[in-house]
Formats: C-alpha cells, structure tokens, sequence
C-alpha cells in the first residue's frame, strides 16, 4: 500500500511539473487573447468614426458651405429695388441670378423671393391662391431673423396626397437694407435626391449603412433615394447624439451606431453596422488565436506523453545500470521502478548498517570508530577517548560458556548507549573492549558518564547467581598534533593502570 502510494506521488508530481510548465503559455495566450480583442474593439472605433467625420465632411458639410457662399453672394447683391422689380415680373439683374443658380446649382430646386407685404415670385414661375410666404413652415422665426436658416422636413403646399416625396427642406434668409430694415426674404428648396448622390459611391465599411437625418429623425439623404423622407430613425438616437461626433450601441435594434452632428442645419450623419458584422471583426483575429493555441495544447500534450515514455525509459536504464540489471526490452513504468528502487534503497541501507553497527550489541564498529575519530582529528576538534574492558571475561566465557558471555556483552553495550548515547557514540573496538568518543573538553562530565556507567553494571543481579560483571576505564584527552595511534595509546596505559589497580575502576592518562 505504501509503495502505491509513494508511486501515485511520483505521477502527481510528473503531472504537477507539467501543468507548472503550462501556465506561462496560458497566462500569455490569455493576455495576447485580451489584448487582441481590445485592439480590435479600438480598431473598430476608431475606423468608424474616422470614416464617419471624413464622409460628413466630404459628402454633407461641403455642400452646406457652398449653400452658405451662394447665400453671401445674393445677400451682397440684391437690393429692395431689384426685389421689387423681381417680384412685378419685371426684367432684371436679379431675374439672371436666381434663373442661373437654379438651374446651374445641382442641389436647389425652386427659389421664391418675397417682400414684407407677403408679395411673392418663385422661379420657375408658379402662383398659388391665398399662399402667404411668412406663414410657411419654412419662413425664418423671429429668432431666426438674420442668417441662414434650414427648416424641417415639411409637406409642399401642392401634395394633397400626403406622400412622404412630397416633403422638402427649405433653406432659407431674410433680406435687410443699408438701414437694417427687413425688406424681403429669399428661400430656396433643396433637391435632397441630387445632394445624395454624393453618398452612391460612398463604400460604408462591415456592410453598414450611411445617412443622413433631421431633427426629427426623418432621414433626409441615403445613398438609396427611394428611403429619403420615408425612413426615420429612433428619435433616440438623435437623442444620443449629444455631442459633436461619437458612436453608441442601441440594444434593441443590435446595432452600432456612429454619428457626426451639425447646429445649422440640426441635421445628424449615422453610420450604422450590425452587431454580427461588429462581433466578426472583433472576434477574427481571437478566434485565429483559439485555433492556433488548441493546436498547440494538443501538441503540447503529445509531447508530455512522449516525454513521459522517454523518462521511463530513461530511468528503467538508470535503475538497471546501476543495479546491473540487463535491460531485456520489458516496459519498466514508474511504479515498478519506483519500487525496485525503494527496495535497493532498503537493501543499501542494511548494507550499511551492518558495516558500522556490531551485530552483536548493536554499536558502531572498529572502522565506524577509526573513520569517525579521523574526522574529529582532521577538523582538529577537542575529544576525549575512553577505553574499557570487561574484567575477567575470559573466565565469564570459560565458566558460564559463550552465550552468557555474549549476553553479558549485550547487556553492557545495551547499558551504555542508554547513558551515553545519543550525545556520544560508543563502539566495540575488539573482543570484550569498547570505546567512547566524547567530542567537546568537559573532563568532568565524561568521567561522571563513564562512572554511572560502571556503577550500573555492578549492581545487576544476573541469573548465574556466580556472576559478577564488572568493568575497568581508562580515558585520553587528545591533544593537537596527536595521530590516533597517540591516543589509543594514552588511554590504553590509562586502562592498564585501572587493571592493575584492582580492576573495576576508572583510570585518567593524566593521573
């Protein structure tokens, strides 16, 4: 269960490796997707109200200022005389004029000149019974008095049927003498179908529409005639258009709406796409996008897949190289990998141990001991050795036999670690002899160890009710420039003196 387990980690990790790899190219595809969209939303905008103002300008404005011009050329020459003469069907200047702008200029239609009595003329010459020019729809208001003024879409006094291509637009200007009294006004119908033909070559960008609308939202130029004082757009819309050029979205008609205003006259120019067109354009380039990164997830996933072969393959032939293992083409995953692995681990380990643990008693060995005092010598570290020997074991050995003997150094070596280890390391150095490495230079405290120590195996009552074990010590203070050998030979001369003393007693080099 927990060679499953440790596996299933493996693949998690493999696994969490791979999406940690994949989040850079999410998080840029993301932004490159965002960014693209926006650009393409700018780009939109910035199009259509490019296209907007330049059509407004080329098509609808410049046409107003030649009505403007036209308009200050009259005002400079007529005169209340030459009104007069005009309006008694007299022959004069002024009847050259209005014939030639009428007939020259593509976007007026009629011309009437009247004076402040309501006496009229048009040209061409038509006459209406009880028509009183101040009363139409187009003659300028009192807060229109000077300038020129542009009225409303309105019905011609002849349509009787209520057509909508009866309407016109008059535009139209009041007349005053040297003395600034009104004397007369002058007013010319607009030909809408000529000025919009100006809009017939005009290639409106995503399929849209371009027009031009009044104040009340009749549409009053398109490129298609036909729609010219019969279609109207939501009032609305002119309501939005608030400022001298913008663009906004009517929801419920989907579309996008851009539009570029005029003050005299009121009129509005759209430029209206559909919502589909808008979403086509803005989600081109990202859709592209999409595509190429799906294309590149599944190649990304193929090639994790194949990474994933190839490091399998690559550490089964680790694993059985290192195991000298032939490799025999059988499919090694991870999980039998991972499982040989952990047991060769296992089986290391034990090696191990059993090269620096005595199998007897379970402390360190003669080489762990010889390697680990060579490192304390090497970094020139202050240690202490002590050196001990069981007192009497041979007779242990010959009199109760070699099992008690082994148990006895069981029991020793049992007692010991419990005291000194896990501060201090103890080892068999041979036979019945043990020895302590005590890094550090506290003299009295590792005396005071050895010594309960000592005292713990004198005071066990063993079984053989004849047996007594006891041990003799004796303990080296290694000094700088000292090899091994030095020291094992002061503590063993220190052992020698305990010996010979009497036994169970521990001896210092320096007593």
């Amino acid at each position: 269960m927990e060679v499953s387990k440790k596996s299933g980690t493996v693949n998690r990790l493999l696994t969490v490796l791979f999406v940690v790899m994949l989040i850079p190219f999410m998080m840029v595809s993301i932004w490159s997707f965002d960014n693209i969209h926006k650009s393409n939303i700018q780009a939109f905008n910035k199009n259509l109200t490019r296209f907007t103002h330049n059509t407004a300008m080329e098509s609808i404005n410049r046409q107003l200022e030649e009505i403007d011009i036209v308009f200050q050329i009259l005002n400079s020459r007529m005169t209340p005389q030459g009104t007069r003469f005009f309006i008694n069907e007299e022959k004069g200047i002024l009847h050259s004029i209005i014939a030639s702008i009428v007939n020259t200029l593509s976007f007026f239609d009629a011309a009437i000149i009247s004076n402040v009595e309501d006496n009229y003329r048009t040209y061409p010459e038509v006459r209406w019974e009880n028509y009183i020019p101040s009363k139409r729809p187009w003659y300028p208001t009192v807060k229109n008095q000077k300038g020129v003024h542009y009225s409303e879409p309105y019905s011609d006094i002849l349509a009787e049927s209520g057509d909508p291509e009866d309407r016109t637009i008059t535009v139209s200007m009041n007349l005053f003498d040297e003395e600034l009294q009104k004397y007369g006004n002058i007013g010319f119908d607009l030909d809408l179908d000529t000025m919009s033909a100006a809009l017939k070559n005009v290639v409106v960008p995503f399929d849209g529409k371009f027009l031009v609308a009044a104040k009340d939202g009749i549409v009053i130029m398109n490129a298609n005639i036909k729609d010219i004082f019969r279609e109207s757009v939501p009032s609305r819309w002119i309501e939005n258009a608030v400022d001298l050029e913008g663009h906004f979205y009517d929801k419920e008609t989907k579309k996008h709406i851009f539009y570029r205003s005029f003050s005299d006259p009121y009129w509005v120019a759209f430029t209206i796409v559909d919502d589909e067109k808008y979403n086509d354009f803005i989600n081109d380039a990202p859709q592209e996008l999409i595509y190429i990164i799906v294309v590149c997830l599944i190649i990304y996933i193929i090639l994790i897949c194949l990474c994933r072969v190839y490091i399998r393959e690559i550490i089964s032939r680790l694993y059985m190289g290192v195991n000298g293992i032939s490799y025999d083409g059988q499919t090694q995953d991870l999980e039998r990998i991972y499982t040989k692995i952990k047991n060769s681990q296992t089986e290391l380990k034990e090696v191990r141990r059993q090269n620096g643990e005595d199998a007897l008693t379970g402390i360190g060995t003669r080489r762990k001991f010889d390697d680990r005092m060579a490192e304390l010598i090497t970094s020139n570290s202050p240690f202490y050795l002590a050196i001990l020997d069981l007192d009497n074991f041979k007779k242990i050995n010959d009199t109760f036999g070699h099992a008690v003997g082994d148990s006895v150094l069981k029991y020793v070596s049992k007692a010991g670690k419990a005291i000194i280890e896990p501060d201090y390391e103890i080892y068999r150095f041979g036979g019945e002899e043990l020895v302590v490495l005590f890094h550090g230079g506290e003299y009295d405290l590792y005396f005071e160890l050895m010594e309960t120590w000592r005292m713990t195996i004198c005071q066990r009552q063993w079984r053989e009710t004849a047996l007594h074990v006891s041990f003799s010590c004796g303990i080296a203070c290694w000094k700088p420039g000292e090899s091994a050998q030095d020291i094992i030979t002061k503590a063993d001369k220190a052992l020698y003196k305990a010996k010979h003393s009497g036994k169970n007693a521990i001896h210092s080099a320096n007593d």
